[in-house]
């Protein structure tokens, strides 16, 4: 037996509208630039997906325990007639919690083919000490 209900045809119908209507402004949205972090013994690799963006366009801070990435998209949109437009423009802030401290002196960071990739190495006095027991 199929019980009909009104209320999810009209969130359908109200999901369906919002897709029709979604301007292609920047939105803040979580996640963006999607990331990737791999972890060593003594250091991280973040890897973001930038794609159409030059590092001129981007910035990246350490702030306290944070790796701190914006920058902004610029878009290049004509005065044509679209049929449709998804894809987003517009200033962006990510901030990545890193697991321990980092040296700042230390960092390197590469964009390649619309990947950026910064290796953080971790500081001194956040690597593990063997204590020596008498």
């Amino acid at each position: 037996m199929y019980n009909y209900n009104l209320f999810d045809n009209m969130f359908q119908l109200k999901g369906l509208f919002d897709d029709f209507f979604r301007e292609t402004a920047y939105e803040p949205v979580s996640g963006i630039p999607p990331v990737r972090i791999y972890s060593s013994d003594d250091k991280v690799i973040v890897r973001a997906l930038v794609p159409g963006i030059g590092p001129n366009d981007l910035d990246m801070q350490i702030i306290e325990d944070n790796l701190v990435i914006s920058g902004e998209k610029k878009s290049d949109y004509t005065a044509d007639t679209y049929i449709r437009k998804e894809r987003r423009f517009g200033e962006f802030k990510r901030a990545i919690k890193l697991p321990y401290r980092v040296n700042t002196e230390t960092i390197k960071a590469d964009l390649i083919n619309g990947v950026l990739s910064v290796t953080l190495h971790k500081s001194e006095d956040a690597k593990p000490k063997k204590i020596k027991i008498k």
